[in-house]
């Protein structure tokens, strides 16, 4: 039998790589190692920010998309809705990008191209798609699919339209799932839950536990709701509770953060410690005794979809406390592997974290079931395997092979 070409995927992303953004990454390598090729089509430049270690492995060609000068938006009565409350240099460099996609794909023999977040690259990917007759997927996060861009009767008007045309969809919590088949039933049969995957080899059990350490790491945004914690964090200390919490990441609420700290006299139980590269920050949660995310929803709708975080703290054997928002309950078996609390609601999460640094036997115990949920449900290669079964389900040369 002859040897099979490879399947060749093009990814739309909108910055490449992002700090933050792991399982992008993750997601690229894990394909790589499955025999795949994928070329990644950057809509901007990345930010000057530190580098995960594990970029130098990945073979896949990077394109920056040059910013276009001069181009006139055309708008044909099919995108009304898509591009309903953009301004004309919005539309014009949208329909740029996806013309430079369109023309290195076809060069590069791409016939499929898939975007991370429903917003722009989504946008870009289904334009593309269309201008070399080829497909397009997406997978919808959190921020995509719940933020007031415009207004939410025509944000949901826009994201249908990317339903509609998507050979499918994937989202990162049966919650999503749920709430994008309603939002467009007539692309529900292509919407499919595939949750984020995480290195089970690099996040493994850790013997270095600190007792009373509590870990929380993520972008210093309000959605993750990290003054929340802070707050937790001043009522553990008022009850004579020995602990300490450090808070792994950067953004725009440092500042607020750091004086919110002072405020509450708490600089000996708190630490903001900045941003970690994933292989760091596997060695970190491994002395953690419990790790958080207090996630919330903004009043935009802002949410966290399915914090990749938690999944590798899961995967550290490490007790998880979170919140109901959107994956939180699909992240966490409650009782079992840790505990959820409402969102916003400081002394719940007080009362959470207490119960566990109070019963550490209990806290192990949550912990070493975290990590055969992780292995059921958060397996990377697992998990990789299945996106690239979508990916097979719908370009032509896989498609041919099933005829063969």
């Amino acid at each position: 039998m002859p040897d099979q070409p490879p399947l060749r995927i093009g990814y739309v992303l909108k910055r490449f790589p992002r700090f933050s953004e792991t399982f992008i990454l993750n997601e690229l390598l894990a394909l790589q190692d499955q025999g795949a090729e994928t070329h990644v089509f950057s809509l901007l430049t990345p930010p000057d920010e530190p580098r995960h270690a594990r970029l130098a492995n990945l073979r896949a060609h990077v394109t920056y998309l040059a910013k276009p000068a001069g181009a006139v938006p055309v708008i044909v009565p099919e995108d009304a809705a898509l591009f309903a409350g953009n301004d004309a240099k919005t539309i014009a460099t949208l329909q740029a990008k996806a013309a430079e996609v369109a023309r290195l794909a076809s060069a590069a023999g791409i016939t499929h191209l898939h975007a991370h977040f429903g917003s722009d690259p989504a946008t870009v990917a289904m334009l593309a798609a269309r201008i070399i007759g080829g497909t397009f997927s997406f997978t919808a996060h959190a921020r995509d699919i719940y933020h007031t861009y415009v207004s939410p009767t025509v944000d949901a008007e826009k994201r249908r339209a990317k339903l509609r045309a998507a050979a499918f969809t994937v989202t990162v919590s049966d919650f999503n799932a749920t709430h994008l088949r309603a939002l467009c039933p007539e692309a529900a049969g292509r919407i499919h839950r595939l949750y984020n995957g995480i290195d089970l080899s690099l996040f493994t059990p850790s013997e270095a536990v600190v007792p009373g350490r509590i870990i929380a790491v993520g972008r210093l945004v309000e959605k993750k709701g990290f003054a929340v914690l802070v707050d937790a964090c001043a009522i553990l200390r008022d009850r004579g509770l020995a602990f300490d919490c450090r808070i792994i990441g950067d953004g725009p609420l440092q500042g607020a953060l750091t004086d919110q700290i002072a405020a509450l006299g708490l600089g000996a139980q708190v630490t903001l410690a900045g941003p970690m590269p994933q292989e760091r920050l596997a060695d970190e949660l491994g002395t953690a005794a419990i790790a958080t995310l207090p996630c919330i929803i903004t009043p935009d709708g802002d949410r966290d979809g399915l914090p990749t975080v938690l999944l590798e703290a899961m995967g550290k054997a490490i007790p998880v406390v979170t919140t109901t928002v959107t994956g939180g309950p699909e992240i966490v078996a409650q009782g079992e592997t840790g505990l959820l609390c409402p969102p916003g609601d400081a002394k719940a999460l007080a009362d959470a974290l207490a119960s566990l640094l109070a019963d550490p036997h209990r806290a192990h115990a949550m912990g070493a079931a975290g990590r055969l949920r992780a292995e059921r449900l958060f397996n990377l290669p697992t998990n990789a395997a299945r996106l690239g079964g979508y990916f097979a389900g719908v370009t032509p040369a896989n498609l041919a092979r099933g005829a063969a």
